[in-house]
């Protein structure tokens, strides 16, 4: 039994599978070693161990876990890890589209890891080079490659699941109010987000004389210029502990900690975006962390239901919306700590992160969908109405055919079509998530639509006068 032969990518094809795969970490070492060599020039350093301090940066750009000078630094920026994961996602779906076949879709997948592996093994080997000139340790390999291989992953899954969304789920058989899901979980977690980033900023320009005494620290403008960066780049790893503050969790960074309820003192890092922690409880301010988790439960509750078919499945909705962005926070929350030398560990306590957010998105969502859903009639939530169509109806729908012999032949059985306003069946039809309306279908009996033809045929036979009527272009005979 003769093999089928697999396809093999053509040049351009493998042009653009190299693009996918190098794009990103060129550019990428590009923009770290431009950093570390205008870093090394500031401070009057000489550019000995210059090679390893890129293959730093690259595994830290991946949240690969570094030790440097016998100090162990896990907490990493979070911010040039997304920026990574966005580049990886465009990249892989300005080559795929969805008429891609699935073979071209893995070698798209496949290349977006692959260069970034030999990218990291040859980064692996420059820090063991590089650890005999500079302070640095040789990280673990295995979670290294680990990391490496999950970023890339999860960009190129986003790059690729918005081109092909629609046929993995039909091939996966997704219920419907699971899809529905997926944008009021997205907006109910962006406006948790976003929450969190508006805290933030009112905690750092409320604590402004302490951020300004930090960056004076650095030492000089460009050592200011440094730490002012650096917090820049650690923004989203606050952010991320602002909301989970917000959802009633707490963090911690060494000895200290922070909660809507308590703030425990402690030696904290001397990086300017630290000084947005409070000194001290916010009184009241534990009020707003009832108040912004519970509005925004109830706003996503009301999307799910105005997407649901019936209360069961608003609540369906509702529950996997809520597991998914619980999920993702569990992501960032734990990719947004770690240890940072002699302060021990900086993070988010988990378990209440995760259930808090469950919590306020699961139960007031939940409960604002069923109830927004039972008191909205159908044609209001945007349910499609279907129109009984009666006999009658369909007789009167139906083109009268002309009596006699020299009618056009009859419409056989099941092919009789009824025209019905499009308005009506347009009205309240609600919108995939790709933005293409499903096209309602009307079916009408074809039998009674037969029954009622072959009753005005009869009627027209008794009532036809006598001579040859005239043919159906309105043209006489001779014999006329």
């Amino acid at each position: 039994m003769p093999s089928r032969s697999r396809p093999s990518p053509t040049p351009e094809q493998v042009r653009a599978l190299l693009g996918v795969a190098l794009r990103p970490a060129l550019l990428a070492l590009v923009v770290i070693a431009t950093c570390m060599v205008l870093t090394l020039v500031a401070a009057n350093s000489d550019l000995t161990g210059t090679s390893g301090a890129i293959a730093a940066g690259w595994l830290a750009l991946h949240q690969v876990p570094l030790t440097i000078g016998g100090a162990s630094l896990g907490v990493l920026p979070l911010l040039p890890t997304l920026v990574m994961i966005a580049a990886v996602a465009r990249g892989c779906s300005r080559v795929v589209t969805a008429s891609t076949p699935r073979h071209e879709c893995w070698w798209v997948l496949g290349a977006a890891v692959a260069g970034p592996v030999v990218v990291t093994a040859i980064a692996l080997a420059v820090v063991a080079d590089a650890s005999s000139v500079i302070p640095l340790s040789s990280p673990n390999t295995l979670a290294a490659l680990v990391w490496v291989i999950a970023v890339h992953l999860i960009g190129a899954g986003i790059g690729i699941g918005v081109r092909l969304w629609r046929p993995i789920v039909t091939l996966l058989g997704v219920p419907d109010w699971v899809l529905a899901a997926a944008r009021p979980a997205t907006r109910s977690g962006m406006a948790l987000l976003a929450t969190g980033a508006a805290i933030t900023v009112a905690s750092l320009l409320a604590s402004w004389s302490t951020v300004g005494m930090l960056v004076e620290a650095g030492d000089g403008f460009m050592g200011g210029l440094g730490l002012t960066v650096l917090s820049i780049l650690y923004l989203p790893n606050v952010v991320v502990g602002a909301t989970a503050v917000l959802v009633g969790s707490a963090i911690h960074v060494g000895s200290a900690s922070v909660s809507l309820f308590d703030v425990i003192g402690g030696p904290v890092p001397a990086l300017p975006v630290l000084g947005a922690l409070p000194e001290q409880a916010g009184g009241d301010g534990w009020l707003v962390g009832l108040v912004v988790p519970a509005a925004i439960g109830i706003m996503f509750g009301r999307e799910c239901a105005r997407r649901a078919p019936s209360p069961l499945s608003a609540v369906q909705t509702a529950l996997v919306g809520s597991a998914g962005v619980a999920l993702v926070f569990a992501l960032l929350g734990f990719v947004s700590g770690g240890a940072i030398g002699s302060f021990g560990s900086v993070g988010i306590d988990l378990l209440t992160f995760v259930g808090a957010t469950f919590g306020w998105l699961a139960v007031f969502g939940s409960a604002a969908a069923a109830l927004t859903r039972w008191r909205t009639p159908p044609a209001a939530s945007g349910e499609p109405r279907r129109a009984p169509v009666s006999a009658s109806a369909a007789a009167a729908a139906t083109p009268a055919l002309p009596a006699g012999p020299h009618s056009p032949p009859r419409t056989e059985r099941g092919d009789a079509s009824t025209v019905i306003d499009a308005e009506l069946l347009d009205d309240g039809a609600e919108a995939l998530p790709g933005g293409d309306a499903e096209p309602a279908t009307v079916v009408v009996d074809a039998e009674v639509v037969d029954d009622a033809v072959a009753e005005d045929d009869a009627v027209a036979q008794v009532t036809e006068p006598t001579g040859q009527p005239d043919l159906p272009d309105g043209r006489r005979t001779s014999s006329d």
